[in-house]
C-alpha cells in the first residue's frame, strides 16, 4: 500500500493542504471543481497500483468519504482564515514582512494534521493487502520508478523546461503578468538548482522496501512504526541526499524572497484578490 497510503497520499494532500491546493489548480472556480472530484481522484490513483477486492474498495471509499467530510468542514475554514490574514498584510503594504519561513511552519502544520487524519483511515486498509496484492504493488512501484527515471535521462532538458514553465505559471497565477527581472530570476534559479534522479530513485526505493517490508512481516506495533515512516520519510535519507534536498530547499527560499521583493503594486493587488478568492471558495465549500 506505500502508492495509495503513502506517494498518493502526497499528491492529494497537495490538492487539499493550503499552498499545494492553490498551486494544483487553474483558477478559483476550478478549486470548487477539483476538491469536489477529489474522492474519485484518488480512487482512480489507487486502482493503478492496487487490484482491490470489492470489500477492500467499499473499505477505500468509505475512508475517503470520512476523510473528505472531515477535511471540508474543519480545514477549510482554517485554510480561509489564514489566506485571508495574508492578503490584510498585503493590503497593508506589509508584503516585505512576510516571513516565508513562518509561512511554510503553518502550511506544514496544515498538512501534518490533514495527513495525520487520513493515514489513520487508510492504515487498516493497506493493513488488509493479501501478500498477492502486496507483491503487485511491489511491481507497480517498481515499474512506476524505472519510467520516471528514464523519462529524466532520455530528456533532462526538456523537464528542465518543463520546470520552469511551471514555476512562471504557478508565479502568474498569484502575481499576474510577470517581469523581465522576475522571469530571469525563475530562469537562473531552474539553470542552478542541483537535481539528482539517481539519487532520488534509490532513495525512493529505499523508502519502499522498508515500508512493504513492514506490510509483510507486521511486526509489533507495525501500524505506528507505517505511520511514522510515512510522516517522517526523511528518516531514511542519506547524508548525500540530505545535503541536496536541503540546497533545494534554501535556493527556493531565496527564490520566493526575490520574486516578494520585485514585485509591484499591481502585482500585489493581484496577490491580495488572488489570496481572498481562494479563501471564499474554501469558505463556499466548507458550507457545503
Amino acid at each position: 500500500m506505500a502508492r495509495p497510503a503513502a506517494v498518493l497520499l502526497n499528491r492529494t494532500l497537495r490538492i487539499t493542504a493550503l499552498g499545494m491546493a492553490l498551486l494544483l489548480v487553474g483558477s478559483c472556480s476550478s478549486v470548487q471543481f477539483a476538491y469536489g472530484q477529489l474522492d474519485r481522484w484518488m480512487r482512480w490513483q489507487v486502482d493503478d497500483y492496487v487490484d482491490f477486492t470489492p470489500e477492500q474498495k467499499a473499505q477505500l471509499i468509505a475512508a475517503l468519504d470520512s476523510f473528505h467530510a472531515w477535511h471540508r468542514q474543519t480545514q477549510l475554514p482554517r485554510y480561509a482564515d489564514y489566506l485571508e490574514q495574508l492578503a490584510d498584510r498585503v493590503d497593508k503594504d506589509q508584503l516585505q514582512q512576510v516571513e516565508l519561513a513562518s509561512v511554510e511552519d503553518q502550511v506544514r502544520e496544515f498538512w501534518d494534521t490533514a495527513s495525520t487524519q487520513l493515514y489513520d483511515l487508510l492504515l487498516p486498509l493497506a493493513a488488509g493487502l493479501s501478500n498477492a496484492q502486496i507483491d503487485e504493488l511491489e511491481q507497480n512501484l517498481r515499474e512506476k520508478r524505472q519510467e520516471s527515471l528514464e523519462k529524466w535521462q532520455k530528456s533532462p532538458e526538456k523537464i528542465q523546461r518543463r520546470r520552469k514553465k511551471q514555476i512562471r505559471k504557478q508565479s502568474e497565477r498569484w502575481l499576474g503578468s510577470l517581469s523581465n527581472e522576475q522571469e530571469q530570476l525563475i530562469a537562473a534559479w531552474v539553470a542552478q538548482v542541483e537535481y539528482n534522479p539517481l539519487l532520488r530513485d534509490r532513495q525512493r526505493e529505499i523508502w519502499q522496501a522498508q515500508f512493504l517490508d513492514l506490510l509483510r512481516r507486521k511486526p509489533d506495533n507495525y501500524l505506528a512504526k507505517m505511520r511514522d515512516l510515512m510522516q517522517n520519510p526523511e528518516q531514511l535519507w542519506p547524508e548525500d541526499y540530505r545535503r541536496m534536498q536541503e540546497q533545494r530547499h534554501r535556493q527556493a527560499r531565496e527564490l520566493g524572497k526575490q520574486i516578494l521583493a520585485s514585485t509591484t503594486g499591481p502585482q500585489r493587488q493581484h496577490l491580495s484578490q488572488t489570496l481572498r478568492e481562494y479563501a471564499r471558495d474554501f469558505r463556499t465549500l466548507a458550507n457545503q
